[in-house]
């Protein structure tokens, strides 16, 4: 396989794993959206971690954080995909997947604005053609909606800010998303821990976790 095939291979995977994990967030309803991406931060810490010890580049986490415009561009990473996650899963467990689904239609035009006016990039006739019937579907959708749609700008936009601070980035998806929820795990256990002590926790208190 070309990596052309199989970068579009791995792209209509994510969409698929994407799409479906709303029925997961769907069932989980009665849980908070702060304590389930609290959850989804720390056993996503534990899965690469894992899956970078198989592969013996734990140290490449570390050496992916140092210097301060590497540790910032991680940080601005880590804090806007949070954003995004919380706002998906938030929106799905209140009745507003379809609002959250527009995010993502209009993510690829936030994404073409940020290459032309941070990068410079141009687009041919053809790319042009695309963009403006993506345009012409997410004004439709829109439209559809009855109202303004500021959560799914608001995951759009998220969306593709962290996809700027990848592309500026000098390390591979698995590293630096690791290296994004170990920026992230404090606050994930930070938000546990106060859930679970006021009571509000799905698995209970701090001491019955640890009896546990």
């Amino acid at each position: 396989m070309t990596d052309t095939t199989k970068g579009f291979a791995a792209m209509i995977a994510a969409c698929c794993i994407w799409g479906l994990s709303s029925i997961f967030y769907k069932m989980l309803s009665h849980v908070p959206a702060a304590e389930v991406l609290a959850h989804r931060t720390l056993w996503s810490l534990v899965f690469f971690v894992i899956v970078l010890a198989v592969q013996r580049r734990l140290r490449a986490i570390l050496d992916a954080m140092v210097g301060p415009r590497a540790f910032g561009l991680l940080a601005f990473a880590a804090l806007v995909i949070a954003t995004n996650w919380y706002l998906f899963i938030w929106a799905v467990q209140s009745g507003q997947a379809t609002e959250a689904a527009l995010g993502y239609y209009i993510f690829p035009l936030v994404s073409v604005l940020l290459g032309r006016l941070v990068f410079a990039e141009r687009l041919s006739p053809v790319q042009l053609f695309a963009v403006g019937l993506v345009t012409v579907a997410v004004s439709l959708l829109t439209y559809g909606l009855g109202t303004a749609p500021w959560l799914a700008m608001a995951l759009a936009a998220s969306f593709g800010l962290y996809g700027l601070a990848k592309k500026r980035l000098a390390v591979g998806p698995v590293v630096s998303v690791t290296a994004e929820v170990l920026l992230l795990s404090p606050l994930a256990v930070l938000v546990l821990w106060q859930t679970g002590d006021n009571g509000a926790g799905a698995f209970g208190p701090p001491s019955a976790i640890r009896r546990c």
